[in-house]
This record gives structure tokens, sequence and C-alpha cells, in this order.
């Protein structure tokens, strides 16, 4: 992590992959709305004060249809990640979510998870309709 502005243009030029893991992935359409999760709580979270009070680590994605044009809303347990950003390309294999985001890909973010086959067709047809780049592997 980077602190000072000097060393943060360096960061920026260095980019790293960040591998993440986790049991779950969940997505979520309302209206013009639409939502992808991964993270490692049993079951789907299904009011606002569970989401709140879930301690465990997450990568969650955001964006509203309503607003063309706007940038999505990333948010996880890891600070540095969180934010509105461009995303510029999202890559999907088997069980395996990658994400480049930030001006000149700054977030490279690689998501393993656990899913069934209809939660990762699930996945695969949201990340369509959400994202304008993506390539489906495998």
């Amino acid at each position: 992590m980077c602190w000072k502005r000097s060393a943060q243009l360096k960061c920026f030029r260095n980019k790293k992959m960040i591998n993440l893991k986790f049991k779950k992935s969940y997505v979520s359409i309302s209206g013009d709305y639409y939502q992808i999760k991964f993270d490692d709580e049993p079951d789907e979270p299904i009011d606002v004060d569970q989401v709140m009070d879930s301690l465990g680590p997450y990568f969650l994605i955001q964006f509203n249809f309503e607003f063309p044009g706007s940038d999505y809303y990333i948010e996880s347990d890891d600070e540095a990640l969180i934010g509105h950003y461009v995303v510029n390309s999202v890559i999907l294999g088997h069980r395996t979510f990658t994400i480049k985001y930030g001006i000149d890909d700054r977030f490279i973010v690689k998501i393993e998870f656990g899913a069934t086959d209809e939660e990762q067709n699930d996945l695969i047809n949201v990340s369509k309709e959400m994202f304008l780049n993506v390539q489906v592997k495998g």
C-alpha cells in the first residue's frame, strides 16, 4: 500500500494482480440496479442489517443503469479497493472472475469462488449485461 503521493504514482505504474478466494457468489438485479457480490457467508443476506453485521471478507460491484455513463461502485473489506471506477474488462473462467478497473487498469483483481453451475451461469449472464468488455473462457 502506498501512502506518499510520489510512492502512490509508482504503485499505479507497477500493477500487481490481487488474488481473492470466496466460498460464494451472488448476483442481483432490481430494476436498473445490478450487483455482483463474492463472500464467505453461508446464506445470501436478506436485509441491510445482515449485510452491515457481516464482518467477513467480501468483494462487491454495483452499477445503476438509470445513470448510464457513470462509474461502477466497488466495495471490499480491503479499503484500498473501494471507490467509484470505470471497469475496463471482466474475464470469467471456470469459477474465476477477473476484473480490471481504474485508470490504466490500476486494479486487477482475480477472484476464485464456489458456485453451482446455475450460479456460474447467472454470473456470466449478469456480467454480460453489466459490463461492456466481457470474455468468457472455458
